[in-house]
């Protein structure tokens, strides 16, 4: 294995010969200078499972993986498992944090018998399940991370400790997506579990409580996830920012904001409040029944007569919902006189809400979204299922509210596919009413016709030739 597909690893415990912790294997000869280094960092917390630390050290990426392997909150029982991947210098040094979240939990069923390096490959094989798995529950949970987001935008550049509640990998997992896309960069380094907040080395570190009077000096801004409410601005934009990442419109709004990298942070902050002071999109109502007519006054008593008709219906079989009824005439040798219905009473506006086609505003916000997915789209096939949505949408809509944005869509449409499919389709919407255009003959292709002439001379040409001889 090559020096980048690699990962050596040391292997923590219990020594009986040292009386104390210590590595007890290692793919590494000489493992001198690790335990002091790593040795803070070792604690894994006395609550079960696994808590990970993402560390640099000498030079290295250092990914601890951290157990008790009994029930005892004891020194013995401690495992760690050590991971030294590339350097700390190389952008894209790997174990990367996503790659550590999701997938260290499990590595240590992976050492070797045999001091041998690992295959990196091996390692990252089942990323793709197990990031998908985080993803889910990231979004799911996504709330309680605004506290955190809300010190990031702050601008403070002092590491972060958090008073957890929940899961400290899932919500590493989300703060990473998160920051990732509003500001470009996100936490590096990080440990799931410390007992208190004064240890330096990584950026971000999650306690279960907050330690006592002997860390007040500490040096870390302190976040607490029991008490979420910021009603400040930045509060409003980190609620609005993981409101969308859980919904999964948080890169549509970046794109749509014009967020990039390079941006400086106090610009970034700028275009997220002017998104939050923007008014609510309205959202298309569904059609709205007719609320039921006014009982009319009880008709008159009939003059007593020998042959009384029957009784009219009641009101609800004459008129119910939308749709009146208007009862049959009976049939019989004497004739019975039909009931008028009553004539209906004032009847309600109705929202404006019910007619979406009439709201610009909901045109324009659809005529985004189009446009953000056809700058998404890679492949003819993408621009095609694109382009059939507009026509169908573009279709319940009056034309008069769509032709001035329906050419927007024409540059991006180019780009993927030939004319003659983009063409026809836009002339339906922009002009419905149009006759549609004969079909003209391939053979009448212009193409054709040149192609005839020259090998009509060519074959002249030979006749003349053979005659001649």
């Amino acid at each position: 294995m090559g020096r980048y597909s690699s990962v050596d690893w040391i292997l923590f415990e219990w020594d009986e010969r040292r009386t104390g912790l210590g590595p007890v294997r290692s793919s590494l000869e000489d493992t001198r200078g690790w335990y002091h280094q790593l040795g803070p960092w070792l604690d894994p917390g006395p609550a079960p499972g696994v808590s990970l630390c993402r560390l640099m050290v000498d030079g290295r990426v250092v990914v601890l993986s951290r157990t008790r392997t009994g029930g005892s909150d004891s020194r013995r029982t401690i495992r760690v498992q050590a991971y030294l991947g590339g350097s700390a210098a190389n952008a894209s040094a790997m174990p990367n944090v996503r790659q550590a979240l999701a997938l260290a939990p499990g590595w240590g069923s992976l050492l070797p018998a045999d001091p041998e390096p690992l295959d990196l490959a091996v390692l990252l094989r089942p990323y793709a399940d197990a990031s998908a798995a985080l993803d889910r529950r990231a979004r799911a949970e996504a709330a309680a991370l605004a506290p955190i987001v809300s010190e990031a935008l702050r601008g403070h550049r002092e590491p972060l400790s958090v008073a957890a509640q929940g899961e400290a990998v899932v919500q590493l997992w989300g703060l990473v997506d998160i920051l990732d896309l509003v500001l470009g960069c996100y936490p590096e380094t990080f440990s799931t579990y410390e007992s208190d907040d004064l240890k330096q080395g990584a950026e971000v570190i999650f306690l279960q409580q907050w330690p006592g009077p002997s860390s007040r000096a500490s040096h870390r801004r302190r976040v607490d996830l029991r008490a979420p409410d910021q009603s400040d601005l930045y509060g409003e934009i980190a609620a609005m920012v993981v409101g969308a990442y859980a919904d999964r419109r948080l890169p549509g709004l970046v794109k749509r904001l014009r967020i990039h990298d390079g941006m400086a942070l106090e610009e970034r902050v700028e275009l997220l409040g002017a998104a939050l002071r923007e008014p609510p999109k309205p959202v298309p109502a569904e059609p709205r029944t007719p609320p039921p007519p006014e009982p009319a006054e009880p008709a008159p008593a009939p003059p007593p007569s020998a042959s009384v008709p029957p009784p009219p219906p009641p009101a609800s079989a004459v008129a119910s919902g939308p749709h009146r009824r208007v009862p049959s005439e009976r049939s019989g040798p004497t004739p019975v006189p039909r009931e008028e219905p009553p004539a209906p009473g004032p009847r309600a506006p109705v929202s404006p809400l019910a007619r979406p086609e009439a709201q610009p505003v909901a045109v324009r916000d659809a005529f985004d979204y189009f446009l953000a997915e056809l700058a998404e789209a890679t492949t003819a096939g993408a621009a095609r299922g694109i382009l059939r949505d507009v026509h169908a949408w573009a279709r319940t809509r009056p034309p008069a509210d769509v032709r001035s944005r329906l050419h927007a869509l024409v540059p991006q449409l180019e780009r993927l596919l030939p004319d003659d499919e983009v063409n026809p389709i836009l002339r339906d919407l922009l002009d419905p009413d149009a006759p549609a255009e004969a079909v003209r003959s391939a053979w009448l292709d212009p193409r054709w016709l040149v192609l005839a002439a020259v090998l009509l001379v060519v074959l002249v040409l030979q006749v003349v030739t053979t005659v001649l001889r």
